[in-house]
């Protein structure tokens, strides 16, 4: 057993022989676009005082509007990087197996 110092609480290193630089992954770059989720605490008329939040991946912001619906949150709308609609809340609900809004 090694002794460890008082002051300078160091532990040695341990050298993993199975690290290599050949078995990293690969992550996606950052392209900057982003999907949004048009959302509100509470059903109103209008777009004016909506909230938004933003996700780098389609599943990432259906999984963020998934957790909002079960937060009791509305959403609205998810929209493609490029501002188009590519679920409102109906069809959203539809995909994710929940019944449709009551208006």
């Amino acid at each position: 057993m090694t002794d460890m110092t008082t002051k300078t609480k160091q532990w040695p290193r341990k050298s993993y022989a199975g690290s290599s630089w050949h078995r990293l992954s690969v992550t996606e770059g950052d392209n900057g676009e982003r999907w949004t989720i048009v959302w509100d605490t509470q059903r109103r008329p209008g777009v004016e005082g909506r909230s938004i939040a933003r996700e780098k991946l389609e599943n990432g912001a259906i999984d963020r509007a998934r957790h909002m619906q079960r937060m009791g949150f509305v959403v609205y709308e998810i929209r493609q990087p490029s501002g188009a609609v590519h679920l409102d809340g109906d069809a959203l609900r539809e995909r994710l197996g929940e019944p449709a809004a009551v208006p």
